[in-house]
């Protein structure tokens, strides 16, 4: 089980790098076309909810946050066919793909990790 192991340290490293730059993005955008503050903090807050579960580690928070990250999808989409749209908006699609994809596979993989015996006896024999 190394193996599994080292795809959770990437997938974790991916999942909170992806996680920032969505966020960063979303701010950003938000400042650059102008959108009023507390707008920005709605959009950013739901994406704040998943902080600790993260940090813990915690598979559900991760399965949660995917679920969340396809109503972002949706938005940033919606928002990249517009006249205005900036490089802002490709950023956060690109981070929302990636953060999809990647915590979806680490929260499948941690739940494995967690689920796993604390000593394994397959190798003996």
């Amino acid at each position: 089980m190394k193996d599994l192991s080292e795809l959770l340290q990437k997938a974790r490293i991916i999942t909170r790098l992806s996680y920032g730059l969505l966020i960063v993005s979303l701010i950003g955008g938000g400042l650059v076309s102008g959108t009023p503050v507390i707008l920005l903090v709605f959009a950013v807050v739901p994406l704040l909810i998943f902080i600790p579960g993260l940090r813990k580690e915690n598979y559900r928070s991760i399965s949660m946050l995917c679920f969340v990250t396809l109503l972002y999808f949706t938005a940033i989409v919606a928002n990249l066919f517009e006249p205005d749209s900036s490089f802002f908006d490709i950023i956060a699609v690109i981070a929302v793909v990636t953060l999809f994809i990647v915590s979806m596979m680490y929260s499948r993989w941690l739940q494995r990790e967690k689920a796993r015996p604390a000593i394994d006896y397959s190798n003996e024999c």
